[in-house]
């Protein structure tokens, strides 16, 4: 739905209802809308403001489907960050976060369109699928060790940084531990299962790849209840991450092996 304008409009309003696509839209927005939320969160300084910015105009960028705004997004908030890194002596380590941001700005913007069908990628639907596995697996890992369920399971501890870029390492009790191994265990279960029904094509009795995405989604949940029982939660903006993470990891692949988002309706 354009809001009245022409094909050649420079945004379109999105179709928001509680459809794989619209509900998809919605988590999209919704982790560029806790990237704002932190950033906003940390300011301190003129320069500050640049980063919450930049997430804001790309998540609303994307959510318009204003014209190459997902390559736009993939490519600028890391390059900006890396140019960041050199103008400032403090913030060295920025690069690093630039090649984080530029796997998860990229796997958030392009899942959705790809398990859509989105024509604005210009792919066949053969092309598009055999990069939307790969791509989907990739961020599911990502999200195990943006977490730290990897590390909660393995090493007992969970690393974070403050504003001021200092580790935070907080040591995980023996139940923690035991919900992040917990997690962990899934997770990998739920990758396994969309790489044997999803990538592989494999049958595995009523098992379909979005299956894949719900292990996947609980086993970053059951992460979230370790955090939160280690004191390393903040309810309002990390829950709306998990709901928003948890709905591309589950969504889109029922979108693109079961057809629901199928929709030709060009995005950007």
């Amino acid at each position: 739905m354009d809001c009245g304008m022409d094909d050649n409009a420079m945004y379109k309003i999105p179709t928001i209802d509680f459809s794989v696509p619209g509900l998809l839209a919605l988590a999209q927005l919704g982790v560029f809308a806790v990237f704002t939320y932190w950033g906003a969160e940390d300011i301190s300084g003129n320069i500050d403001y640049l980063f919450p910015l930049m997430t804001a105009t790309a998540g609303l960028a994307i959510f318009l489907s204003v014209p190459n705004a997902r390559i736009a997004a993939t490519a600028g908030i890391p390059a900006i960050m890396i140019v960041m890194s050199v103008v400032l002596e403090d913030q060295s380590d920025m690069a690093f976060w630039a090649i984080f941001m530029l796997i998860m700005v990229g796997s958030i913007s392009y899942l959705p369109a790809m398990a859509l069908g989105n024509q604005t990628l210009g792919l066949d639907d053969e092309t598009r699928m055999q990069r939307f596995g790969p791509l989907w697996v990739l961020f599911a890992l990502l999200m195990m060790f943006m977490f730290g369920t990897i590390e909660g399971a393995m090493v007992g501890e969970i690393v974070d940084e403050d504003s001021d870029g200092n580790e935070i390492i907080t040591e995980l009790d023996s139940n923690e531990q035991m919900i992040s191994q917990g997690a962990m265990a899934m997770g990998l279960i739920g990758i396994a299962v969309f790489l044997a029904t999803g990538i592989l094509g494999m049958e595995i009795g009523q098992m379909r790849p979005w299956h894949g995405g719900v292990l996947a989604s609980v086993a970053l949940c059951l992460t979230a209840f370790a955090r939160y029982s280690a004191e390393m939660f903040d309810i309002v903006p990390d829950s709306g991450m998990i709901l928003a993470m948890c709905g591309i990891l589950t969504l889109a692949p029922c979108a693109a092996y079961e057809g629901d988002g199928s929709s030709s309706d060009s995005e950007e």
